[in-house]
């Protein structure tokens, strides 16, 4: 092997492995850079629900409650928060003057087996009531559900 083959053969491993290292370095900002997602404007039904669905997934129940409408949250009767993995995914909503209806696409992870961890999804409609200009959650689906169901919410 000749000096200029030695030197054209290290540059080109040199030059792989560089080109290893920035598609890690690459990946790993894309990964890390990445967040939740992107918040709603508050003041919507939207925002709202998705406020309201983190606070629940948290477990930050006094969270939770100060989205709901006052008479749901005064006449509240707590129950436990599950400890299953849950999404939600808006669909779609309807805003009328002083109603709303959010639909949402709720997934529930549960358990593990031998084949992995077990999925259930349903479409689930959140029902809010504008108070003082305020958007308030007048019924939340079971899942997200921090009172009973003859609580309200």
């Amino acid at each position: 092997m000749t000096d200029d083959h030695v030197r054209r053969s290290r540059a080109a491993l040199i030059a792989l492995i560089s080109g290893v290292v920035l598609v890690v370095v690459v990946a790993l900002i894309a990964v890390f850079a990445r967040g939740g997602p992107a918040l709603l404007d508050p003041a919507t039904p939207e925002g709202v629900v998705q406020r309201y669905s983190q606070a629940v997934v948290d477990g930050d129940v006094s969270e939770a409650l100060s989205y709901l409408a006052p008479d749901v949250a005064d006449s509240c009767e707590r129950i436990p928060l599950s400890t299953e993995d849950r999404r939600l995914t808006l669909l779609e909503s309807s805003e009328r003057e002083d109603t709303a209806r959010v639909r949402v696409l709720v997934v529930t992870v549960y358990g593990s087996g031998p084949l992995g961890a077990g999925e259930y999804e349903s479409e689930e409609v959140f029902e809010l009531v504008r108070l003082d200009g305020d958007w308030t959650i007048d019924m939340a689906p079971w899942q997200v559900a921090v009172c009973v169901a003859g609580g309200g919410a």
